[in-house]
């Protein structure tokens, strides 16, 4: 077994480890498609795809919003999102690093 393997492995199991910190989301993008110039409308698509996260941290920032850091497993090309749902709290990714095991997603959720 090679070492990628190993460390893949060993992802998969603290995922499992640490059990209902795991929590579902959707990572999602909108696709603008067209424009009504007599509404001043945009119309767009959203697609998204189901992953399971773990927050790590959250932050709250002067201005009332929050900044959360959360993982998730490698293996989905982050950056053709723009937002994690998760149950109905929608988070925009500012930034994320991806070392080919796990993701690190920088959040921010706005203020309500």
């Amino acid at each position: 077994m090679s070492l990628r393997a190993k460390i893949k492995g060993a992802v998969d199991k603290a995922f499992s480890a640490v059990g209902d910190l795991v929590v579902s989301g959707t990572l999602a993008s909108k696709a603008v498609s067209g424009y009504n110039f007599s509404s001043g409308a945009t119309t767009s698509t959203a697609k998204g795809v189901a992953v399971k996260v773990i927050l790590e941290t959250t932050n709250r920032t002067s201005d009332g919003g929050f900044k959360v850091s959360a993982l998730m497993k490698s293996g989905t090309v982050v950056s053709l999102y723009d937002t994690l749902t998760i149950g109905t709290d929608v988070y925009n990714i500012i930034d994320f690093s991806d070392d080919g095991f796990v993701v690190t997603l920088n959040l921010v959720k706005e203020k309500s």
